[in-house]
C-alpha cells in the first residue's frame, strides 16, 4: 500500500498552498531556526532541487518535533493518508496532527 503526507498550509484557501507527497519521497528532515525545522521531499516535477514543507514548532526543539513525527508515521501502519496539517488555528479548524506543531508552509519546484 502506498502511503501519503498531506500538508495543507493554516491558509490554503488564498494562498492555494497544500501538497501530497508519497512516503517513499521523504528524503529527510534539517532544523533551521530555534522552532523551526523542514522537511525535504523528493521534487514532484522530477527537478534536481526537492520541494521543502517548513513546519513551525514554538516552544519545542528540532528532536521533540522530529520524535512526534517518526511516532506519528509509527501508529498510522493501515492509514494510507496521514494528514499532518490542515486547517486554520485563528479559526478553530486547525487539524495538526500534533500540537507541538503551530504552522506550515509548502513550497513546491513549479
Amino acid at each position: 500500500m502506498v502511503r501519503f503526507f498531506y500538508f495543507g498550509e493554516t491558509v490554503v484557501d488564498s494562498t492555494g498552498e497544500a501538497c501530497m507527497f508519497p512516503l517513499s519521497s521523504f528524503l529527510g528532515a534539517k532544523r533551521t531556526g530555534s522552532a523551526e525545522s523542514t522537511l525535504f521531499f523528493k521534487s514532484r516535477n522530477g527537478e534536481a532541487t526537492s520541494d521543502l514543507v517548513v513546519i513551525t514548532h514554538t516552544g519545542y526543539t528540532h528532536n521533540k518535533f522530529t520524535e512526534e513525527f517518526v511516532h506519528f508515521m509509527q501508529v498510522n501502519q493501515r492509514n494510507p493518508f496521514l494528514t499532518v496539517t490542515s486547517g486554520d488555528l485563528t479559526t478553530g479548524t486547525a487539524n495538526f496532527v500534533t500540537w507541538k506543531i503551530t504552522s506550515t508552509a509548502v513550497t513546491t519546484q513549479s
